[in-house]
């Protein structure tokens, strides 16, 4: 039987395109939460979609920090090992066929073999760099191509290590980023050179062991990182610092289900986000801050969209993996330290992008389950800063603010005016929670009021959520299917629902648990329909929205993740179990198709694992979670804080058995799970029906 780490093929989610989605994922890899990752790089023809799985072409070894598409790669190199003289300059002549099924894709190895140059490429990663392998099959001399779209230079330090320096700048705000790199070698390099803006490297061997570390701090700090072991010696701790996270999941008992998709979720899950610190000679993490190029101590990490990871990356982490949870708060205070304002989506500096300050969900969901109580107050500092003051560049903060703060809701003159407000409303809960565990209770009292905020923005007469011009009046021409303009990546149909704090204020807004419960079983229902309004053409998640069997449920993207949970608050409780059983066997695939839309920095991924448990947290920031239905018979879940196991099982667990018959949390009957029962239990049992309870 295989190791787990040898079973999990990373290139699930990657055959995706710019126009219809299945993960829009890269093969990564790298060591959880690593500074850089590694993909085959097989087109430079097709911008950010750099690697495709069905394409047999190896242009090398890609050295990337791209964590979506949609945000684009930084600080890139690609090194392409070639036998020699070639006949021009580009990448197109320097690439090589290589056997898809004999190359080895996993997280912690990687094993390419170039057909045209008959050479083997093997990478194991660290935190900072790697160590590659390359081996010539006819001891034929080697060759290697250094190719960036920053400006590149190299320099030969000695006769076996180069030094790198390559300098951008960061996508919105332009300040400068510099990426050092150290190559060190197990063999003498003949001769340097620059052809057309890229290097070669001559080597006096067939085969050669290189050490890579980068540093975007400086030279020495990159010599710092190299590793400091052998290839092996780095593939068996690469494969520890996997296995240590991996394993807080031990499938005892798979019954009818398969678990290849479900270990491939837990390699996306511990991805993201990255590390962008460093640790100097004397052992103390220092970071470069690079709004103002200087380097600070502390902790730092990058390549996160908190609008996605909020709702489920971070509440699982919560649970499985605390002690990394708490370093990525510091590391997040860091980045308000250093700019003023908490991050929104990081890669590496603020992008300013999607609605919302959502960081503030995964810092109350923190405090609610105390998993960094000497942080609190700083955190919740940062939080009431943040929602109080705006950046005059627009990037940071809240969009609007002075608006919001005026009228109580974002007017049509800005965009995605309704999605902000139903954004701005959680997080005044997320506050509000905050400040009441700290005691604070005019602030507790001030921002429960504005939490209700969303209210103004519901139109009794339609049932949804819509769009009010400065006067107070709703936005004309009103469709419930019609995208954009008003809201993010979904239309009002979803929207209506993003009522995560006050799923009971929703349900009374709305007119009664009847009409919720007919609300949401015509979202079901309903036909997959959309119109391009807000947009002037069908985005991606509308394709894979429409082409889908799950009506007005968009799983693919994070609008609807709660929805199939909202079951619980309706007149039919048992419909939840059926719909996450439907999804989870017909949208997820353990495939290079693997997820219904993009997988992003793991929150679809953390979906799955979720519903795959029974359980989901359905508001984050409150320490409780609703009732799903299970996917194994018998999972155990290390539970690190209380250093225990808790062991899930499911009686009865049939494929066509949809409905949750009871769940006992160790003897009790449950309905709800608050989090501190969940780390004191034991056990948590299911006991599936064929039909519902009624």
């Amino acid at each position: 039987m295989k190791p787990l780490l040898e079973t999990i093929d990373t290139r699930f989610g990657t055959a995706s395109k710019h126009a219809f989605s299945r993960g829009n994922t890269l093969p990564y890899t790298g060591v959880p939460f690593g500074m850089n990752y590694f993909v085959p790089q097989t087109s430079d023809q097709d911008g950010a979609w750099f690697f495709d799985p069905h394409l047999p072409i190896f242009q090398g070894i890609r050295l990337t920090h791209q964590p979506s598409p949609w945000i684009g790669d930084y600080s890139w190199l690609l090194l392409t090992p070639v036998t020699s003289q070639l006949g021009g300059d580009s990448l197109f002549h320097r690439q090589s066929s290589y056997d898809r099924d004999k190359a080895s894709f996993q997280p912690h190895y990687l094993k390419i073999f170039s057909l045209r140059y008959q050479i083997e490429t093997q990478l194991t990663p660290t935190c900072y760099g790697a160590s590659i392998r390359l081996k010539q099959k006819q001891g034929k001399a080697l060759s290697l191509y250094l190719h960036a779209t920053d400006e590149l230079t190299v320099e030969q330090v000695d006769k076996r290590t180069l030094a790198l320096l390559q300098e951008g700048k960061t996508e919105t705000n332009k300040n400068s980023l510099t990426m050092f790199t150290a190559l060190q070698m197990n063999t003498d390099i003949l001769a340097i050179s620059q052809e057309a803006g890229d290097w070669r490297i001559d080597l006096a061997s067939s085969q050669t062991e290189m050490q890579l570390a980068t540093s975007f701090i400086s030279p020495s700090q990159a010599l710092i990182n190299l590793p400091q072991e052998d290839f092996d010696s780095c593939k068996a701790s690469a494969q520890a610092d996997w296995e240590n996270l991996l394993h807080r999941f031990d499938i005892i008992e798979t019954g009818e289900a398969d678990r290849t998709f479900f270990d491939h979720c837990l390699y996306r899950l511990f991805l993201f986000p990255q590390t962008f610190y460093e640790v100097d000679e004397s052992g103390q993490a220092i970071h470069m801050d690079l709004a103002t190029g200087t380097v600070k101590p502390g902790v730092l990490f990058s390549n996160n969209g908190f609008w996605d990871t909020f709702r489920t990356t971070f509440p699982l982490f919560a649970l499985i993996i605390p002690e990394h949870y708490q370093r990525f708060l510091e590391g997040f205070l860091n980045s308000y330290r250093d700019t003023g304002f908490l991050p929104k989506w990081l890669a590496p500096d603020e992008r300013g992008m999607m609605p919302g300050t959502l960081l503030d969900g995964i810092i109350a969901d923190s405090a609610c389950k105390d998993m960094a109580p000497d942080l609190e107050g700083e955190l919740f500092q940062a939080m009431l800063e943040t929602a109080s003051k705006a950046d005059p560049l627009g990037i940071n903060g809240r969009h609007g603010l002075a608006q919001y703060q005026e009228l109580g809701y974002l007017s049509t003159d800005h965009h995605e005016s309704v999605s902000h407000t139903l954004d701005y409303a959680y997080s005044d809960f997320c506050i509000a929670s905050c400040a009441k565990k700290l005691e604070n209770i005019e602030i507790a009292e001030t921002y429960k009021a504005a939490s209700q905020n969303y209210r103004q923005l519901f139109d009794a007469e339609t049932g949804y959520m819509r769009a009010r011009d400065n006067q107070g009046n709703f936005h004309p021409d009103f469709s419930p299917y019609s995208w954009g303009r008003d809201y993010a990546e979904c239309s009002a149909i979803q929207a209506t629902l993003g009522v995560l704090h006050d799923i009971p204020g929703l349900i009374q807004l709305m007119g009664g648990k009847e009409t919720f419960s007919n609300y949401l079983l015509k979202a079901c229902q309903d036909a997959p329909l959309f119109e391009t309004t807000g947009y002037g053409y069908e985005i991606h998640e509308m394709s894979e929205m429409a082409t889908a069997p799950f009506g007005q449920i968009a799983i693919s993207n994070q609008p609807s993740f709660h929805i199939p949970y909202l079951f619980r608050y309706s007149d039919y409780p048992d419909y939840t179990a059926l719909l996450i059983k439907t999804l989870r066997q017909k949208a997820f695939h353990p495939s290079w198709e693997a997820y219904p839309g993009d997988e992003d920095n793991g929150s679809l991924s953390a979906w799955y694992i979720w519903s795959a448990l029974g359980f989901y947290p359905t508001c984050p920031g409150k320490p409780s979670y609703d009732l799903g239905i299970p996917l194994f018979d018998h999972l155990r879940v290390y539970l690190a804080k209380e250093d225990k196991w808790l062991d899930i099982h499911t009686k009865q667990n049939h494929n066509h058995f949809n409905f949750v018959k009871e769940c006992r949390l160790d003897k009790t009957l449950v309905s709800t799970i608050q989090h501190q029962d969940l780390l004191k239990a034991e056990q948590l049992t299911f006991t599936l029906s064929w039909l519902p309870n009624h």
